[in-house]
């Protein structure tokens, strides 16, 4: 597949906004990741001031993922998740990562080829999962939830796949509960990662989405809810002053 030519700057804003007032966010975010998957993890690096490492780890770390196991990384990405998963389980267990965009996985197959550990990339939709019921010990998602055309549609597709006792884990960008330390998180996004966007890609138009989708997104207690709506108990853990957020959930025997 090769990528899709996109409009820059206001132009490209305005395809943004028609494509989600037309419900074409799939095709949006789409050709948004295939348009940014070369400088998106370093992009992720800048923005995040290097924090989006350690909170990937805490996240595997509750997981209480071990050896043997297997691990489904939805919407992979470029595979951070998925990398972490492999280290944990030292190669004694399933790894799969699958995203929809061929272009973010080809960037998370080219880093595992580095760290030589043994993943399975598939590209697949998130929210028509395509596995059978109870394949998987742990499901984790990273920064993408926010990202789904149907919320509770993926998460439910995600504890279908789910053994029994296993365990949802769903990283999310957050929403801090001071308000001083919220609003100067929102103005960081806005003006700050909007720029190193465009210094690494010559573009704002992505980055303007992806500040306005962190905004935008549901707060905890209404993730917990649509979490429980599927049939997991959940709980909610705000990461480094609520800067991100770790969801648990754990599927019923």
């Amino acid at each position: 597949m090769d990528p899709v030519t996109l409009s820059e700057s206001d132009q490209g804003q305005e395809t943004a906004h028609r494509a989600m007032a037309d419900g074409e966010k799939r095709l949006f975010i789409h050709r948004l990741f295939t348009a940014i998957a070369p400088r998106y993890d370093r992009f992720n690096r800048l923005a995040s001031l290097g924090l989006d490492q350690h909170w990937r780890g805490r996240a595997i770390a509750e997981s209480g993922l071990t050896g043997g196991m297997a691990v489904l990384d939805v919407c992979t990405g470029t595979g951070d998740l998925a990398l972490l998963c492999a280290q944990q389980t030292n190669g004694n267990g399933v790894v799969v990562g699958l995203d929809f965009n061929e272009a973010m996985l080809r960037s998370a197959a080219h880093k595992q080829q580095a760290k030589r550990l043994q993943i399975t990339w598939l590209q697949g939709d998130a929210e028509a999962l395509p596995f059978g019921s109870s394949r998987f010990d742990r499901v984790v998602i990273g920064f993408s939830t926010r990202n789904l055309s149907d919320l509770h549609t993926g998460l439910c597709e995600m504890v279908r796949v789910l053994k029994p006792t296993g365990e949802l884990v769903v990283l999310e960008t957050g929403r801090p509960s001071n308000h001083v330390v919220r609003i100067g998180y929102l103005a960081f996004l806005a003006t700050v990662a909007r720029l190193i966007g465009w210094a690494l890609t010559g573009r704002w138009w992505p980055f303007t989405y992806l500040a306005r989708s962190v905004k935008g997104f549901l707060p905890p207690d209404e993730v917990v809810a649509l979490l429980n709506a599927c049939g997991t108990p959940a709980h909610y853990v705000p990461l480094s002053c609520g800067l991100a957020s770790l969801y648990l959930a754990s599927k019923p025997a």
